[in-house]
């Protein structure tokens, strides 16, 4: 036990130092992909890696899969980065942007994109899910927003000094129209003004990451979309469910109505919108809440930055919160407007439950009073069979008692034998009477 434990905290301790960042100089010319990957594709993924790195003349890969992996030579450093659902790859080209002089740096030249090596990326295992070219300069120039205009050929892009003033990072959020790999790059400019290796590294990082995770985060969108109808459908079942049983409940309360209404069709229609819900809530749970874990992500990356507003420029920060916030909170809402169907349908389900309930105890109720009714009848008819019993053994006791005084002379008596078993058919009549009464008390305590 004592061993598990320790290796445990060895593991966490590693864990912890598992992806350093990478000391990086200041000309640096990036790509960054990421795939999705499901099942096996992690175990491809390394072999694939491994194969692509011996070609490349660096050292193989371990047998043992890592979640983390930088390969570096001379004019390449290859970051591999594994995660729960997706895989990084990050391709750095150190000193390859050609300076021709401090205003003028050959920024995003696509002549280079014919170097990288296209079969490997687009052949990479899991889904592609983006691109970004990302290029680092030293430069202490005052861009305008006209000069950044021309590399990302659009006027709609984010900037700001980040770093304490030791970098302006430049974000344009938009594919450009190079199709490489069937895809364009989401452009990226830094211009690194006095960062040391260590924090160029973590500036790096940091890019990539909020490029990753803003694209992550939007992955729930297109099936909110999708499964918003399907919820407007459930929620107009509800309502009319609903309408309908408290319809019924009105009418049979005003009218005294003695009918029978029969919510069986209710509870079945209930019966699927809950079950409905559920499929909805199980397939969109886990990217609902991937989604808001990534957006979280991105917040703290963003803050990591330590931005400050470049003038004629607009912000990362209020960029993404007027782009990929309203995303975000459309996911959020129909996180919270599916948990609010779920309880509304819960609530139905229990008043048309209760409504059958209701039916069912008067339905009971009545079938007791019937019971009721026909015991009373039973005990009445008992009551008279018993009197008539009463009768009946009389008569007969009469009988056999006009038997055994056959042999008696009665003219002796002075008394004629009709007149004697006269005189004791009352005395017996109520004898009898009195034994079947004790009867019926012992018959009463024992019930």
């Amino acid at each position: 036990m004592n061993n598990l434990i320790n290796n445990n905290l060895l593991s966490f301790k590693d864990e912890l130092h598992a992806r350093p960042y990478i000391k990086l100089g200041n000309n640096l010319r990036t790509f960054h992909f990421a795939y999705l990957i499901r099942d096996n594709d992690e175990k491809k993924a390394w072999t694939y890696l491994n194969k692509f790195l011996i070609s490349e003349g660096f050292q193989k890969l371990p047998k043992e899969r890592y979640k983390y992996w930088v390969a570096e030579n001379e004019n390449l450093i290859i970051r591999y980065e594994c995660h729960t659902e997706f895989i990084s790859l990050t391709l750095i080209y150190p000193n390859k942007i050609d300076i021709i002089n401090k205003k003028t740096p050959n920024l995003f030249d696509t002549n280079f994109l014919i170097k990288l090596p296209s079969d490997f990326l687009q052949n990479f295992p899991g889904q592609y899910l983006l691109s970004s070219w990302i290029e680092m300069v030293s430069s202490e120039y005052d861009y305008e927003p006209i000069d950044i205009e021309k590399y990302f050929f659009h006027d709609n892009f984010a900037g700001s000094n980040v770093a304490e003033n030791g970098a302006n990072v430049f974000m344009s959020f938009k594919t450009d129209n190079t199709n490489f790999i069937g895809s364009g790059f989401r452009r990226v400019f830094v211009q690194n003004k006095n960062l040391r290796t260590r924090r160029t590294g973590r500036l790096l990082q940091r890019v990539v990451e909020l490029e990753t995770y803003q694209v992550l985060s939007l992955l729930g969108l297109p099936q909110v979309r999708e499964e918003t109808i399907n919820l407007s459908y459930l929620e107009k079942q509800i309502t009319e469910i609903t309408k309908s049983v408290s319809n019924t409940a009105k009418k049979n309360l005003v009218n005294k109505s003695k009918t029978k209404p029969n919510y069986q069709n209710d509870l079945n229609e209930l019966s699927y919108v809950v079950a409905k819900i559920e499929e909805i809530a199980s397939s969109t749970n886990y990217r609902l809440s991937a989604t808001s874990a990534y957006y979280k992500l991105v917040e703290q990356r963003v803050k990591d930055l330590r931005e400050e507003r470049l003038a004629s420029f607009q912000t990362h920060n209020e960029f993404l919160s007027r782009r990929l916030q309203p995303a975000i909170r459309t996911c959020e809402a129909f996180s919270r407007r599916l948990e609010s169907l779920a309880v509304r349908a819960q609530r139905a389900d229990n008043l048309v439950r209760t409504q059958i309930e209701m039916r069912i105890q008067i339905q009971n109720k009545n079938l007791l009073e019937s019971m009721e009714l026909r015991a009373r009848a039973q005990l009445r008819l008992q009551e008279t069979v018993e009197s008539l019993s009463i009768v009946a053994i009389t008569y007969y006791v009469i009988g056999l008692l006009s038997t055994l005084v056959d042999p008696i002379d009665f003219e002796k008596m002075h008394i004629s034998k009709s007149v004697f078993l006269s005189l004791c058919v009352p005395v017996v009549l109520i004898f009898i009477w009195y034994i079947a009464k004790i009867v019926r008390k012992k018959i009463k305590k024992i019930n």
